[in-house]
């Protein structure tokens, strides 16, 4: 049985999200024993956690390494759900836009995503 590319990203994609929710709960306990400086809140570190990784997804879509691009759009999913509305709508938008194979608008919205982040 032949896969098309799009089919295998979409699978991949899936398959990363998944195990992404999967790992949350490693996630949470390794993040509680990190101990961030007095003026860093929680918030600001999910953030900046969010933003590396959206900005990393940024250059692995730009350099056409959609694997790379997976991975860390599935790390910065954990990162973000704690944040605004608006960086969390940009975000879904681009995983729908890259799901879809539109490499186009899942930039135009994960920028949007990063820069709402600060």
């Amino acid at each position: 049985m032949k896969f098309s590319t799009n089919t295998v990203t979409t699978l991949a994609l899936i398959v990363g999200v998944v195990l992404g929710y999967t790992f949350a709960g490693f996630t949470s306990i390794k993040a509680q024993n990190i101990t961030a400086p007095n003026n860093m809140t929680a918030s600001n570190t999910s953030a900046g956690s969010a933003k590396m990784h959206l900005e990393e997804a940024i250059k692995a879509l730009e350099s056409g390494n959609k694997d790379a691009a997976s991975t860390h759009l599935t790390a910065a999913q954990q990162a973000i759900s704690g944040e605004s509305d608006q960086a969390k709508m940009h975000f879904d938008e681009g995983m729908k836009a890259f799901s879809a194979g539109d490499t186009n608008g899942a930039l135009m919205h994960l920028n949007a995503a990063k820069d709402t982040l600060g």
